[in-house]
C-alpha cells in the first residue's frame, strides 16, 4: 500500500471516528435533556428531601457507582419508552395494552427520577459553592459529635447546636444571632463558632481579617473569634445569663496550624481540652444547665423566613463592615 493511500485511509478513518463521536455525543445530550425535563421544576424540593447536597461529597470516591447507575437508567428508560410507544402505536388499542403501556412508561419515568437524582448530585459535587457549604457544616457536625461524646466529663451539661436566636421578634428592631454550638456546665457557658479551613491560620485576636495559608496558596477568613464574642454578647445581654459567657472557636480542617492566636481559637480536635482547662481553671458559681438552656429556648425560631432575614442583616453588617475597613485604611492626608 502506498503512503499516498495510507494517509488517504488514515483521514476516512478519522472522519468516520469523528461522526461516530458526534452522533454518541448528540444522542447522549437528546437522552439527557429529555429524561430532566420530566423532573425540571421538581429539582429544588427533591434536592431538598433527599438532602442532595450531602450525598454530593461522597461523589469523588463513589463516581464509578454513580455514573454506571445513572446510565444503566438511561438505557432502561430509552428501552422502556420505545416498548410504550409499540403498545399505544396501531389500531384499535386493547385494555390490556393500555394497561401494559401505561406500566411500561411508570417504569420510564422511574428510570428518569433515578437519573435525574444522580446528574443533580454530580452538578452540586462540581458546585464550589455547595461544597464549601457542605465542608462548613460537616465541620458543625463533627465538633456536635466531639462535644456530645465527651459530655461525660461535665456532669448535668446541656448542649444545644445550629440555633438562631430571635429577639424583639417580629418587629422593627428585631434582630438575631447564629450560634453554631453552646454547651452549659455547671461552671461556665461555653459558645463555639467552627470553621472550616485548611492551613495555618494567623489568628491575631484584632485582626479584622485572619490569613490563611495553605498548599492550595494564600488566602483570608473573617475574624471567627469576633463572631463568637458578638454571640456570647448578645446572648449574655438579652437572655440575662447568670455569668458571662466564653466564646470559643473550633477549626477543622487538613494540617491545621493556628499562628498568634489565643488560646481560645483551636483545631476542632482540641475544643473538649480548652473547655476542661476553663472548667478547672475558671469556673463560676454553680449553674443550672437545664433552667439556662430552658431560657435559651425561648429565643430560638427555625422557621426559614427568620432565618432568611437573619441572612440579610448579616451581609448588611458584612457589608457595612467592609466599607469601614476601606475608610480606616485610607490614607487622606
Amino acid at each position: 500500500m502506498s503512503k499516498h493511500q495510507k494517509e488517504s485511509g488514515g483521514f476516512i478513518a478519522m472522519i468516520v471516528g469523528g461522526l461516530f463521536a458526534l452522533i454518541f455525543f448528540t444522542a447522549k445530550f437528546l437522552i439527557q435533556t429529555s429524561i430532566l425535563l420530566f423532573f425540571f421544576l421538581f429539582k429544588r424540593p427533591i434536592s431538598r428531601a433527599l438532602n442532595l447536597e450531602r450525598l454530593s461529597t461522597n461523589w469523588q470516591n463513589l463516581s464509578w457507582l454513580y455514573l454506571t447507575t445513572k446510565w444503566i437508567a438511561a438505557l432502561f428508560f430509552v428501552q422502556m419508552i420505545g416498548k410504550a410507544v409499540l403498545q399505544f402505536k396501531g389500531t384499535p388499542l386493547h385494555s390490556d395494552r393500555i394497561m401494559l403501556g401505561l406500566v411500561l412508561v411508570s417504569a420510564a419515568l422511574a428510570c428518569a427520577f433515578v437519573f435525574s437524582i444522580i446528574h443533580w448530585i454530580g452538578q452540586y459535587a462540581l458546585d464550589p459553592d455547595v461544597q464549601k457549604k457542605m465542608a462548613g457544616i460537616n465541620a458543625e457536625r463533627y465538633v456536635q459529635a466531639l462535644i456530645e461524646a465527651n459530655q461525660q466529663h461535665f456532669p448535668g451539661a446541656q448542649s444545644l447546636h445550629g440555633k438562631l436566636f430571635v429577639f424583639n421578634a417580629d418587629m422593627p428592631n428585631e434582630f438575631s444571632v447564629e450560634a453554631d454550638h453552646i454547651l452549659i456546665t455547671e461552671r461556665n457557658i461555653f459558645v463555639v463558632e467552627t470553621k472550616c479551613k485548611s492551613g495555618t491560620i494567623s489568628a491575631r485576636a484584632d485582626s479584622p481579617r485572619w490569613k490563611v495559608s495553605s498548599k492550595h496558596g494564600d488566602g483570608e477568613m473573617q475574624n471567627a473569634l469576633k463572631q463568637a464574642k458578638n454571640a456570647a454578647r448578645v446572648l449574655h445581654r438579652q437572655a440575662n445569663l447568670p455569668c458571662e459567657i466564653v466564646p470559643l472557636v473550633a477549626i477543622k480542617g487538613n494540617e491545621v496550624q493556628i499562628l498568634d492566636g489565643p488560646s481560645n481559637v483551636s483545631t476542632a480536635e482540641n475544643i473538649v481540652e480548652i473547655m476542661r482547662a476553663f472548667e478547672q481553671s475558671k469556673p463560676h458559681p454553680k449553674l443550672d444547665p437545664a433552667s439556662i438552656q430552658s431560657l435559651l429556648a425561648t429565643y430560638i425560631k427555625s422557621d426559614a423566613a427568620a432565618m432568611e432575614r437573619h441572612i440579610e442583616r448579616a451581609q448588611a453588617a458584612r457589608k457595612r463592615a467592609e466599607q469601614a475597613e476601606i475608610v480606616e485604611a485610607a490614607s487622606i492626608q
